[in-house]
């Protein structure tokens, strides 16, 4: 008898952690999960200047001073204390000399930019495939009114018309920041 109500016992206290897990196991899967993720996968489409770009559900269409530039946008939460929004994406676009290649073109703009001392310092350099197009790409460090920055710079040609994609955010926030640019940079399409 007493071997029968311990074996109850332990079927009832089994059954209990049976329970409990499964509680545990299901809170943990029903949990929203993190917010940056689920609103990532939202986005917004602009389409315009001849091409069209998705960005971020949570980022918005912010103002940009880069020259050449034809659309910019950012994450609102990353704005410092002066509103400028430190997490964005520049969409800069600008017509090529007849005769000079797009390498051409790119050297000598990096060639110009390093003469302006502002802290720029090549991390890589080299081609990608973006939609079928060949693109050239440069990441780098820069220094941008006092902040410490990295870009990732995506180079594109359609004839004689260039278009440059900016990716830029602190060295802190640069890489968390990839899915974002590359939500961006993979959904270029010329239109």
């Amino acid at each position: 008898m007493i071997i029968d109500k311990e074996i109850n016992m332990l079927k009832k206290n089994l059954l209990l952690l049976v329970l409990l897990s499964v509680v545990v196991i299901a809170s943990g899967c029903i949990d929203g999960g993190n917010q940056a993720t689920n609103d990532i996968n939202k986005t917004q489409t602009y389409s315009g200047d001849e091409f069209t770009v998705k960005y971020p559900g949570t980022w918005q269409q912010i103002p940009s001073k880069a020259p050449n530039s034809t659309v910019a946008f950012g994450d609102p939460g990353s704005a410092d204390s002066d509103g400028n929004v430190q997490i964005n994406v520049v969409i800069q676009k600008s017509l090529k000399n007849p005769g000079t290649t797009l390498q051409e073109y790119f050297n000598s703009t990096y060639t110009q930019f390093a003469a302006q001392n502002l802290g720029y310092k090549p991390i890589s350099e080299g081609s990608v495939l973006i939609n079928g197009i060949n693109a050239l790409e440069n990441i780098y460090y820069i220094n941008s009114d006092g902040t410490d920055k990295q870009v990732r710079a995506v180079w594109i040609q359609n004839n004689r018309m260039i278009y440059v994609i900016l990716c830029s955010a602190p060295v802190s926030d640069f890489s968390a920041q990839q899915e974002n640019f590359d939500i961006i940079v993979n959904s270029f399409r010329l239109i």
